[in-house]
């Protein structure tokens, strides 16, 4: 069987404990508001004694399942997502590396070493469509059928929905992808992220009078949206400032690897070296070819007002 592998946020998470374990099994790729129903129902059904336990899995499994070369652009990468699970009151997270191996362990044995021998499974909670084993055989029947047996206690918890819809990842990733970050915010329950570190970049920005953070994100994997403008909110530290972010290829200076570039309305002083994590608030435009830089500044200036605009109403309601 795989390693166990317990992983913790800094202080974030709740020290860990042994004893028997509430546990629920799944990618939660973006700890989504479907996610966060599951981690309420098991601290609302975890008795005194017993551990609230999440076990996952990296990398995102429809990457080592699907055709080679497919991978999956995840929402959170392991930090964030031990950082959000901690922050719903897991008391203890496990990473599963996800390789051919694991794929092929069929349901029984996941259920007997892991679950039962490992974890001291008392009370499973799981996702309605959630499945595990070899060829995903350990679904809602496997487990219902088999729950006396195993000897735990099992509750399945069903879709979630807003506006008529199921949430779910693949939904929030096709959000992002077309640009409504608005959506994406609703489905998570929170603004989406990227974090990373600010390197060097042309130096253009500044020239604009609106001096630009370029951000190398650590992870390939992680999904960035939609080519184009946004209001942002943007952490130095433990500071939150305004900010404008633009994704793209820069057209106006005929330049075309990919870029983030971030502004910070009303920042003053040296980023280079520091890592920023940015939240995206409200797509603005498209990224479009100006005649001049003078024409490019003149909309630079509409995008400040308007990711102000979006900021404020931001802090006024931060799930909207």
């Amino acid at each position: 069987m795989p390693e166990l592998i317990q992983v913790h946020a800094d202080e974030i998470c709740i020290p860990p404990a042994t004893g028997p374990a509430v546990v629920t099994v799944g990618t939660f790729d973006g700890v989504h508001r479907g996610h966060q129903e599951i981690l309420r129902r098991m601290n609302s059904a975890a008795r005194k004694n017993e551990v609230r336990t999440v076990v996952t899995f990296e990398p995102h499994p429809q990457s080592v399942i699907r055709r080679e070369g497919h991978t999956v652009r995840i929402l959170t990468d392991t930090r964030e997502k031990i950082r959000l699970l901690c922050a719903g009151g897991i008391s203890r997270t496990y990473i599963l590396q996800f390789d051919q191996h694991l794929a092929g362990i069929s349901a029984e044995d996941f259920v007997q070493q892991i679950l039962l021998k490992r974890l001291q499974t008392t009370r499973l909670v799981v996702g309605y469509n959630h499945s595990f084993g070899h060829n995903r055989e350990g679904n809602f029947e496997f487990l219902e059928k088999n729950q006396k047996r195993f000897g735990f206690e099992l509750e399945v918890v069903g879709p979630y929905y807003l506006g008529g819809e199921v949430v779910s990842s693949t939904k929030i990733r096709r959000a992002l992808e077309g640009g409504n970050v608005e959506k994406a915010t609703l489905y998570l329950g929170r603004p989406y992220a990227l974090s990373g570190k600010v390197v060097h970049g042309a130096g253009r920005g500044r020239k604009l009078e609106v001096p630009t953070a370029n951000l190398e994100l650590p992870n390939p994997d992680k999904l960035i949206p939609k080519i184009g403008v946004y209001a942002v909110e943007v952490t130095l530290g433990a500071v939150p400032y305004p900010g404008m972010l633009a994704i793209g290829i820069r057209p106006t200076f005929n330049e075309s690897p990919l870029t983030v570039e971030v502004h910070l309305i009303d920042f003053q002083g040296d980023l280079y070296d520091q890592t920023l994590e940015v939240r995206f608030l409200k797509w603005l435009r498209d990224e479009e070819r100006y005649a001049s830089t003078e024409a490019l500044k003149t909309q630079m200036s509409k995008d400040r007002q308007a990711s102000l605009h979006a900021y404020k109403a931001y802090q006024r309601n931060p799930t909207a």
